[in-house]
């Protein structure tokens, strides 16, 4: 990514060889996206509940930990000014706010664990940009860990079963049985990942190899249908089309309307349709299940507790599975009561951080990559990794009406954060070119 300003010229490879600097850079960039893929804990068995500790997942705060620590030192040598560039007003308003919903959260200790954690993973995914030494680099370092994954949950489902194959014996969703999950813990995580995966092998297909990157496509789209992941699913090829469309939109401010108007659209007619008769009665003619596998129990549950704390929020990520809404926080017990989340990530930011965080959040991960894919280069050479960088944004947005994908716990946010820094970094380019 040196043409793309993300590194100085100087540093780029020389082509005769691999040194030592290619090969350091090589291995971090590797490694953050295998923790971010393969997870410390892969093929975990779900037959039994899972252990609920005050101390959270250790072995996550360890390796994200380590690789934090192995990243800073890494760029303390190389330049950190850089990461300045990341920094934005409401990049700061958003993490201020979600600072102050530690000290109003009815979890402290709970909330200031979980946004410790948050910010290790901001701060790996903005300084894991600086990593590759060009762009070739970049989709080469992307295609082999991709291709390692998959091949990883291809063997499981084949050789181990019980740990890749979501089982009618596992503890909890029963009614997940047959579904793939390969190294993953759950279905809508393989499923989220494959998607992923189509994006890179995409960008892979345009910037190295075409046969290399429509590898990496199929075996992605295979997988991916056998998740049975309906919202990945019915998301990406709605990706695709918007993000065809908007490089065409020559006026910003149209092409970001667009953009946002689905997300609108999403949420009209899934969490809207608790309030609005004609939205409800339509999908009642065109849909199946127009509770959309009871999301909108859950939905109904979130929006009345969030009514209750509009400015404040119940604290950063200690709303659901804490015991006070486990066992029965509005006197009724429901399945809403023990799920994960909210199945919709902008209400999952309304219940913990308050309305104003979850508007300050989503501008910055959904509404301000929009805005610096219109002032980015578009030039060919940065053309491939833009809309990869520009359709994980979109897929989150879209993913996140139905399901927690913007800030949710652990690393998952990890690719997202990356890419909106990712577009951040090409627009700064445009800027001072």
């Amino acid at each position: 990514m040196a043409e793309l300003g993300l590194i100085p010229a100087r540093n780029l490879a020389t082509g005769k060889g691999v040194n030592a600097d290619a090969l350091i850079r090589s291995v971090l960039l590797g490694a953050v996206f295998l923790a971010l893929w393969i997870s410390f804990r892969p093929f975990q068995s779900l037959a039994d509940p899972d252990e609920v500790t005050e101390a959270g997942n250790v072995v996550n705060q360890v390796g994200y930990s380590l690789l934090f620590v192995l990243l800073a030192a890494w760029c303390m040598l190389h330049q950190p000014s850089r990461l300045a560039l990341l920094v934005r007003p409401i990049l700061l308003a958003a993490l201020l706010w979600l600072a102050l919903s530690v000290a109003t959260s009815w979890e402290p200790t709970l909330s200031a664990r979980r946004l410790t954690f948050t910010f290790v993973v901001i701060g790996i995914a903005g300084m894991a940009l600086l990593l590759p030494k060009n762009l070739r680099h970049f989709a080469d370092i992307m295609a082999a860990v991709v291709l390692i994954v998959l091949v990883l949950c291809y063997l499981g489902v084949i050789f181990a079963p019980s740990v890749s194959i979501h089982q009618a014996s596992d503890f909890g969703e029963k009614d997940l049985a047959g579904d793939w999950r390969g190294v993953f813990e759950h279905k809508n995580s393989a499923g989220a990942a494959m998607v992923a995966f189509v994006f890179i092998g995409l960008f892979v297909a345009r910037v190295r190899s075409v046969i290399l990157g429509f590898t990496i496509v199929t075996l992605a789209l295979i997988f991916l249908l056998f998740t049975h992941s309906r919202t990945s699913i019915a998301v990406l090829p709605m990706v695709l089309v918007v993000s065809s469309i908007m490089p065409r939109l020559r006026r910003p401010a149209l092409g970001i309307a667009f953009a946002v108007s689905v997300v609108v659209a999403l949420n009209v007619f899934s969490v809207g349709s608790l309030y609005f008769a004609p939205v409800r009665n339509l999908l009642d003619v065109i849909l199946t299940d127009s509770s959309f596998s009871g999301r909108n129990e859950v939905w109904q549950f979130a929006v009345d507790h969030m009514m209750q704390r509009p400015l404040t929020g119940y604290g950063y990520a200690a709303f659901w599975g804490t015991p006070e809404v486990v066992y029965g926080l509005s006197g009724i017990s429901t399945w809403a009561n023990t799920a994960n989340h909210a199945h919709n990530a902008y209400l999952d930011l309304a219940v913990t951080v308050g309305i104003p965080g979850a508007i300050l959040v989503a501008l910055w991960l959904v509404v301000l990559p929009l805005v610096d894919f219109y002032r980015s280069p578009h030039m060919p050479r940065e053309a491939a990794l833009e809309m990869l960088f520009l359709r994980v944004c979109l897929f989150a947005a879209y993913g996140s009406c139905f399901e927690s994908r913007l800030l949710e716990e652990g690393g998952a946010p990890l690719f997202l954060i990356a890419a909106t820094f990712g577009l951040r970094f090409l627009s700064v380019l445009r800027l001072t070119a």
